[in-house]
């Protein structure tokens, strides 16, 4: 029912072998604590240096057994769709095979689907319970490190379910990054454009995102971790604090994580719940907190938003919930969560500009205005998240039309020469262009609300045409999408 390590291995390195046009297998720099290769799937299609990346991890708790099929044989599904043209189905919902085709060539996609061999064998052979790596503890009869409390935030600050004893299955190991597995996670992280990184997990059916040691605030950034003591297991945080999160970001991690969650009702029903790590129980060390955390504890790194999915309910106890009888439903709604943290991660802006217009001016014009303009404002935001919202089907919409790209890339030119002219105005011609562009888009597409989203940007482009373009911006600033 389950595959053994050995079987997943052979999986990915069958994949390689008989598709290397879409994957290559790469044994990552360390093995295991009992010397086992870990091995990493990177998918994609077509050619291209420096391409966003988007990280999935699995089996980082041995007992926890679903998610490293999930990630495999999402592989398989995905190479399936690409090279015979069909749609993925997973339940109720439905992607098509452009939608798969633009994820594919546009992204580096990097599975792990087991970062812990040792304890998935442990798990199958001797105890069905574990959950930790199978670290010897030196001075003790307690063996193993709870691979998600061994990275760099906050190590050794024992608080909620973090310990520092070696007899804890949350114990965080003897120092930071002890563990070859997590200097595994971060070796990738560091080598790869990754924006966004999720770590597959069971159970209780949540999507969690940072922070997962204090409760969220966007106003006071001087609240940073970096400021607080850590790494002696003595160190504590305050009862009061609250981490600072950049409100565009925690934005995004509410845009996508609803994403997510919508996805996987669409399947078959079961509804998940987006949240904070903190509010399931304060941790520190985390894989999804680490790997946000990294820009902010050195600005030198690229940004990702890190993400927990919690797969599967509780079945009235802990050996059903970790792995059931059945776990195909459940292996589908991880499948959904997985390719959708995966659509949203596509850039339309960057793509349309970098590879089809071959130039990076209007791109960085544009996102000047996005991060230093309208994400100052709740207004500027729900404009941001608006089109974050349309940006993947209008992708889809664009990619599979040269005529329709030709369009969009001079729409792109013509955008980003506005807002890097501070004298220059919404030329009438323009906004009527760009209007009759999306009406063009809205009637191609075929979900309603995606219809009613063009809609709604055609609607502000009439407003703002023959305005200059600093008051234009200053619009979008005052008055969101719902206004």
């Amino acid at each position: 029912m389950y595959r053994t390590i050995a079987q997943l291995d052979a999986l990915t390195s069958f994949l390689a072998t008989s598709f290397p046009q879409l994957f290559s297998r790469i044994q990552l720099p360390e093995t295991s604590v009992q010397d086992r290769p870990i091995y990493a799937l990177r998918m994609r299609a077509g050619g291209g240096p420096d391409r966003r990346s988007v990280l999935v991890v699995g089996g980082t708790h041995s007992r926890e057994l679903m998610n490293p099929d999930a990630i495999a044989e999402l592989a398989v599904d995905l190479c399936t769709s690409y090279t015979s043209g069909s749609d993925v189905l997973y339940g109720g919902r439905t992607w098509a095979a452009a939608d798969v085709r633009v994820v594919l060539e546009t992204l580096d996609l990097w599975l792990v689907p087991c970062i812990n061999p040792d304890g998935r064998h442990y798990v199958m052979t001797v105890d069905d319970l574990w959950r930790k790596n199978r670290r010897d503890n030196p001075a003790t009869t307690c063996d193993g490190v709870d691979l998600n409390r061994n990275l760099d935030l906050l190590w050794g600050v024992a608080q909620g379910q973090t310990s520092c004893s070696p007899c804890s299955d949350v114990y965080c190991g003897p120092s930071v990054f002890s563990e070859p597995e997590t200097r595994n996670v971060r070796h990738l992280l560091d080598t790869h454009q990754v924006v966004s990184f999720v770590d597959v997990h069971s159970y209780s059916e949540l999507v969690l995102h940072p922070w997962g040691h204090a409760p969220t605030q966007t106003v006071d950034s001087t609240k940073r971790f970096t400021g607080l003591p850590a790494g002696t297991c003595t160190a504590s945080i305050p009862a009061a604090y609250q981490e600072y999160m950049d409100p565009l970001d925690l934005q995004r991690f509410q845009t996508v994580g609803q994403h997510i969650v919508d996805s996987v009702t669409a399947v078959r029903g079961r509804v998940y719940t987006r949240q904070t790590g903190t509010a399931l129980y304060p941790t520190t060390g985390t894989h999804s907190d680490y790997a946000y955390a990294r820009h902010i504890a050195n600005p030198a790194l690229h940004k990702t938003y890190g993400f927990t999915f919690e797969t599967g309910p509780f079945a009235g106890n802990a050996r059903d919930s970790f792995h059931p009888v059945d776990p195909e439903p459940i292996k589908t709604d991880a499948k959904a969560a997985i390719f959708t943290l995966m659509e949203q991660s596509v850039c339309a802006i960057e793509l349309i500009g970098l590879r089809l217009l071959g130039r990076d001016l209007e791109v960085a014009a544009l996102r000047k205005v996005r991060d230093e303009l309208l994400a100052t404002t709740d207004a500027g935001r729900g404009w941001i998240a608006l089109f974050e919202r349309i940006q993947f089907p209008l992708l889809n919409l664009v990619l599979t039309n040269k005529r329709r790209s030709s369009t969009a890339v001079s729409l792109l030119k013509a955008i980003g020469a506005l807002v890097q002219d501070e004298t220059s105005t919404v030329a009438k011609k323009e906004a009527e262009r760009s209007g009759k562009f999306l009406a063009e888009l809205a009637t191609a597409s075929k979900s309603e609300s995606i219809k009613t989203e063009f809609s709604t940007v055609r609607r502000k482009l009439t407003e703002l045409s023959g305005r200059p373009t600093q008051e234009a911006i200053k619009s979008l600033m005052a008055q969101g999408p719902a206004a």
